[in-house]
């Protein structure tokens, strides 16, 4: 889902006006990201309080057939699972916080993660991602990942430590019940979506075959906002579309299991870099199961086998508690997206 679709641009044009939305402007792209950014004329900042109607019209069938899969793939772990476990482990998810979409802030001097990818992408750590379009070199990007690719280890144990020393903690905090134990994406998605990129139309993490109770956390390491950044819904079925905004130092969640979510065409004038991945609690974790053998069901690859996923326990230390992953740190694959599709060990 990480590798982009390269379309010819307009001029940008910053001002973000909803009078501007083309009502019928003649075109019908097949893309999501190219239908949107016909409709709003190439807008840099694409309106959503309110949302136009003009736009939900456009969206309207990318939106339906998104519903309908997410449907169709949790009424097969539903069917996979038995109907009482299922109700009763989605009753708990989505009565807490971890069904609600929310953000919050990191000490980046004590986790060092643009300063360590900078470093595992063998550039300078005053490197400006969000002018990397600038550069003439058209392959520079795939250069940059591929190098990312072959040193990511020194990126990698700084992510873990974050991952478990942050995040892992937050995700406890946030369930009525004790937790103890959480499976986290023992390597996160790389997203850099330059302008004329887009990524992906609209979605949720289970019509894809993840677990329906992932909550995705997103870590712009550059500016996002407008159509640089990614729509969502608050929680699922709300419908209430909007983008992510904020700076490196800030950490968005949000069901990405159940709440659909898309991006739009870039039409800024920087690129978009962010990383994100998926924290499961333990027990929910275990208590649904893969509905790929169901009717309407998707193959749940990442758990299937072993590597996607780390699992970390709660130790107690006094009165303070760590979160201690078990055994080594994983080899990343392709189920990670690019570059790790494209990328062959030497």
């Amino acid at each position: 889902t990480t590798d982009v679709i390269r379309r010819i641009r307009a001029d940008d044009n910053p001002v973000c006006d909803s009078s501007r939305i083309s009502k019928n402007n003649g075109i019908k792209p097949k893309w999501f990201g190219a239908a949107l950014s016909a409709a709003t004329n190439k807008l840099s900042c694409i309106p959503y309080d309110p949302f136009p109607l003009e736009l939900r019209q456009v969206i309207e069938q990318h939106l339906r057939k998104a519903t309908k899969k997410r449907q169709d793939a949790l009424h097969a772990v539903q069917q996979a699972t038995g109907v009482s476990i299922y109700k009763e482990t989605m009753a708990k998810f989505n009565n807490t916080d971890y069904a609600q979409e929310g953000s919050f802030a990191f000490d980046r001097q004590t986790f060092m993660l643009i300063e360590s990818f900078l470093q595992s992408c063998s550039l300078p750590t005053d490197f400006d991602l969000s002018q990397l379009h600038e550069y003439k070199n058209p392959g520079f990007k795939d250069e940059m990942l591929f190098a990312f690719a072959r040193n990511h280890h020194h990126f990698q144990k700084s992510y873990d430590e974050f991952v478990r020393s942050v995040c892992c903690p937050f995700v406890a905090s946030l369930s009525d019940e004790p937790i103890n134990e959480v499976y986290y994406q023992s390597f996160p998605c790389v997203r850099v979506v330059r302008p004329g990129d887009f990524s992906i139309g609209p979605h949720a993490d289970s019509a894809y075959g993840h677990h329906p109770c992932s909550i995705n956390f997103y870590i712009p390491l550059t500016k996002i906002d407008d159509s640089a950044s990614l729509f969502l819904e608050s929680r699922s079925g709300s419908e209430d579309w909007h983008p992510i905004k904020g700076y490196y130092g800030m950490v968005k969640h949000f069901a990405g299991g159940l709440c659909a979510h898309w991006t739009p065409e870039n039409n800024t004038d920087y690129t978009r870099v962010s990383l994100d991945f998926r924290i499961i609690p333990g027990p929910m974790f275990h208590a649904l199961k893969c509905g790929g053998k169901k009717s309407g069901g998707v193959r749940d690859v990442y758990r299937e086998r072993e590597g996607y996923y780390s699992h970390c326990c709660s130790k107690n230390i006094g009165p303070e508690s760590s979160w201690e992953r078990e055994g080594p740190m994983k080899i990343p694959d392709a189920r990670f997206g690019f570059p790790w599709t494209k990328f062959k060990k030497s």
